[in-house]
């Protein structure tokens, strides 16, 4: 089975996604130059993918390129909200794609599982970009208030307490779905000769219907890459 898969169409749609997840702050000074570096990185990852012989088959090299395009995404953010000028933002994300095409390969030889394979990019790419922007500050081409500025972004643990409290904020919906399809069980089995018990089975099954909507929708929306 080949890799070989339509990395164009793949990169457009994943430049998509990251055009619909991109910050407020992002989109108002960066938006063209962001979603071209996205779209070129991802298609560059594809490509090289795509063509990798170690890669045997479409689905893994499809992961690999969405590794690397989420984490270009990321970083990319941390680079612009930091204060390191915009002529080594290109280089640094360079140096950060070559590592992630890397471990990539390196995971997928070594067949790890999806969330292994997650920890050691994320691990390098933490590590190749603290060494990249040590190699500016040593050369004495950013402050050490910039470079500790750009330490302190992250955008990808940013969105994953975003995340979290939004799942801590929708369990009270669950809760309270919950205890409303128990007491309409209860009423049923205890309560059966209950003289509105079908009106109460009505409005518990219109709440419920709306709940697994709303429940759907969030898992839908919370599930988008990047």
């Amino acid at each position: 089975m080949t890799a070989a898969f339509d990395y164009k169409g793949f990169a457009k749609d994943l430049t998509q996604q990251a055009k619909n997840n991109i910050p407020e702050d992002i989109a108002l000074a960066h938006k063209k130059e962001f979603l071209e570096r996205i779209y070129d990185f991802t298609y560059i990852a594809g490509e090289a993918f795509s063509k990798d012989d170690t890669i045997k088959n479409s689905d893994t090299a499809k992961v690999l390129t969405q590794i690397i395009s989420e984490w270009t995404f990321h970083k990319y953010i941390d680079l612009l909200r930091s204060d390191i000028p915009a002529m080594y933002h290109e280089s640094i994300l360079r140096k950060l794609g070559y590592v992630a095409y890397e471990m990539g390969r390196e995971s997928a030889l070594g067949n790890l599982s999806h969330d292994e394979m997650l920890v050691l990019v994320e691990v390098q790419l933490k590590k190749a970009f603290e060494k990249a922007c040590s190699q500016l500050l040593a050369n004495g081409q950013i402050t050490q208030d910039v470079y500790d500025s750009a330490m302190n972004q992250s955008n990808v643990d940013t969105m994953k307490t975003v995340t979290y409290k939004n799942k801590i904020n929708t369990s009270k919906y669950t809760v309270t779905a919950l205890c409303l399809a128990l007491f309409t069980v209860c009423m049923n089995i205890f309560q059966y000769d209950f003289a509105h018990l079908d009106v109460l089975n009505t409005c518990s099954l219109i709440i419920l219907s709306m709940y697994i909507g709303f429940y759907i929708g969030v898992k839908k929306f919370a599930g988008q890459n990047y």
